[in-house]
């Protein structure tokens, strides 16, 4: 197997993902960005990442990545797509095809592409699979009746966290949810208390102390289980 560590980014093309983009390929990994339209990747291009398309939530799609990868072994598998949805409609006016799109992204997506990406994560010593989570998907954190979408899929992506570490376990992929924090990216409107610099060297550092009993769990920024059924106070 290689020395020279890879990372497969979905979503890369802005926000975190390329963040994360930048530094991995920093820290001298191999880097496989992947974004839904390459011809508006040019960040990731000038990084000289690997870029490849993808929806997340086309299973087709993710099937032929898998099939261009067939040989390549991935170490971390970052599945960081997401998107919002309105902030603003309740679960009494918000658009269903939003809402629907929405759970195709953030729910089904992770589980659709660590499906078809198992084979390259059993090619490596110590692969590990990330949801990117939200403490918006925490019960305990839920209030008034806005950003309904958000916090309806991210709680049903936390869900299938639970049923992916479970599943994974058994093929040797440690799998679970993390929390970056509210970082200011496109996604928060530029709103946050961190930066994407801060998150992911943080994350990163984070990531390298996973260990088996994270399976299926979601892991705060600092290492520390966030509960599902309420979490801490984040800070």
């Amino acid at each position: 197997m290689p020395d020279r560590k890879t990372v497969l980014v979905t979503g890369a093309n802005r926000g975190l993902g390329l963040e994360f983009c930048k530094q991995y390929s920093q820290a001298g990994w191999h880097v496989i960005a992947t974004c839904r339209n390459t011809a508006q990747a040019e960040a990731l291009y000038q990084l000289g990442v690997e870029v490849c398309p993808l929806d997340t939530a086309d299973e087709t799609q993710a099937e032929a990545l898998a099939q261009h990868l067939r040989d390549q072994p991935i170490d971390l598998l970052l599945n960081n797509a997401g998107i919002m949805g309105d902030r603003e409609r309740s679960a009494l006016d918000a658009s269903l095809g939003e809402w629907t799109n929405a759970f195709r992204i953030n729910v089904l997506g992770p589980a659709i592409v660590t499906r078809a990406l198992l084979p390259n994560l059993k090619r490596t010593v110590r692969p590990l699979g990330i949801t990117l989570g939200s403490q918006s998907g925490i019960f305990g954190h839920m209030t008034g009746p806005e950003l309904v979408i958000y916090r309806t899929t991210k709680a049903a992506a936390h869900a299938a966290t639970i049923s992916l570490g479970a599943a994974l376990e058994g093929e040797g992929v440690i799998y679970f949810s993390l929390r970056p924090g509210r970082t200011a990216t496109d996604m928060t409107q530029n709103a946050g208390d961190y930066s994407t610099e801060d998150t992911v060297a943080l994350v990163r550092q984070t990531l390298e102390q996973a260990s088996p009993d994270w399976a299926g769990k979601f892991i705060d920024r600092s290492g520390r289980v966030f509960p599902y059924e309420g979490g801490f106070e984040p800070g």
